[in-house]
């Protein structure tokens, strides 16, 4: 397989490759992947001007002198504090001992387009100048410029923030004593993020003032390549439908659900009759990539940092104090489309109510409704397994049943919404 062919293969190739267990298969396809990731942060290097960053560091810190490491692709490609999935993090060290991060987006082919890519940026660094009014551990941003801009002397868009101190958590290396003193600290950490609310849905940024404000939630793009942006919303169900509605708009236009447009069309049609309980706020910050690695401890287990929030939201109060995903049985829920709370879940709940008398938090953190629902969007039919087994299980958490049958529910589905104008392909 070389990267040629690489490029040809579908989503369906590539699950089928891992599936199949063929170890040749497996290391040819893996080879390719490091092939292009090297690449694609060498396509990033390129861009950066090392000096430009450094005297930026230096004026940003008043003049104490620094050294910029950008390390090269065959180091960054398997350090993950460099190489991450879609980013790419330089270290400045400076002479007093200070170190910061330059974080870059990944050129990838994948990538949203420019005005996206710019907001995504900007609000994560809005969302550190919000989070920095709490006591959530959080690293100090510094600076903050777009791609593709004249002024931007480095080249390549980039956020400046502290270096924290930590390792990424390895949820499964924990004991049984340090879950529990993390899960401590994490209630804690769900318990002031309680004290911050905000006045609407959406996506933060900030004003000229400096001072962050919530924006759009998520955005579109018009026949010549625009942003049309979504919400703010007042109320929790209007970004689920606009949500939804956009998914069913990309079903039209081909591109969204190509293998079974019929099946995505009435999965979206059953979700508009069955969302949330509706919220008008206030609404709540979530980190929505609230994986382990996104959480910094020390060797004695203590929070010190979480990190990654480049697509934090304000969200309804059912959806920010959800479990994160790293306390999830993910086997369970992708493979048999449950949603019963794991044992981490559970211990995270009990901590919530028993210890810190924070009873609300504790019943929304054993529930992942929201998640679900979000799931179900997001998921498309080619990968067929996966796509039924997140509807069956949302579909039955919403109507309260322990069985699901996909043929019974699309016979009532279609004679319930009709076509849409959609044919599946076969």
């Amino acid at each position: 397989m070389n990267s040629a062919l690489h490029t040809c293969l579908t989503n369906e190739d590539i699950v089928a490759i891992y599936e199949s267990g063929d170890r040749a298969k497996l290391q040819d396809l893996n080879s390719v992947r490091r092939k292009a990731g090297k690449e694609v942060i060498s396509k990033l290097l390129a861009t950066i001007n090392c000096d430009a960053l450094r005297a930026r560091a230096e004026t940003l810190r008043n003049g104490v002198k620094c050294t910029v490491n950008l390390p090269p692709p065959d180091q960054a490609y398997f350090n993950f504090e460099v190489h991450g999935g879609c980013n790419y993090h330089g270290s400045i060290v400076f002479e007093d001992g200070k170190t910061w991060l330059a974080r870059f987006r990944l050129p990838n082919h994948n990538e949203p387009p420019l005005q996206e890519r710019n907001f995504d940026r900007r609000s994560e660094f809005a969302t550190y100048r919000f989070l920095a009014k709490t006591a959530i551990p959080v690293p100090q941003v510094y600076d903050c410029a777009d791609d593709e801009d004249p002024m931007n002397l480095i080249g390549a868009g980039y956020i400046l923030l502290e270096k924290l101190v930590g390792k990424p958590l390895e949820w499964h290396e924990a004991s049984e004593v340090q879950k529990a003193k993390f899960s401590r600290q994490l209630a804690d950490i769900y318990a002031n993020l309680e004290q911050h609310p905000l006045d609407r849905l959406g996506r933060l940024q900030l004003l000229s003032t400096g001072l962050p404000e919530v924006g759009p939630a998520f955005f579109d793009y018009d026949s010549d390549g625009n942003l049309i942006p979504f919400g703010p919303f007042s109320h929790s169900n209007e970004y689920y439908k606009a949500l939804i509605q956009q998914k069913i708009q990309l079903i039209k236009t081909g591109e969204a659900a190509t293998s079974a447009p019929l099946d995505q069309y009435l999965v979206c049609m059953s979700l508009l009759d069955s969302l949330p309980p509706n919220e008008s706020g206030p609404f709540f910050l979530r980190h929505v990539d609230s994986r382990d690695a996104n959480f910094l401890v020390d060797d004695d287990y203590n929070i010190t940092g979480m990190i990654d929030w480049e697509l934090a939201i304000s969200t309804s109060k059912g959806s920010a104090f959800q479990s994160p995903l790293l306390l999830y049985n993910i086997g369970e829920l992708y493979g048999e489309g449950l949603s019963t709370p794991s044992e981490d879940e559970k211990r995270l709940s009990k901590i919530l109510r028993e210890e810190k008398g924070a009873v609300e938090l504790s019943a929304l953190a054993e529930k992942k409704l929201h998640f679900r629902v979000e799931q179900v969007i997001e998921a498309d039919p080619w990968g067929r397994e996966q796509f039924e087994s997140l509807f069956s299980g949302w579909w039955k958490v919403t109507n309260g049943v322990e069985t699901f049958d996909w043929a019974t529910w699309y016979k009532k589905a279609l004679d319930m919404y009709g076509d849409g104008g959609f044919k599946n392909h076969t």
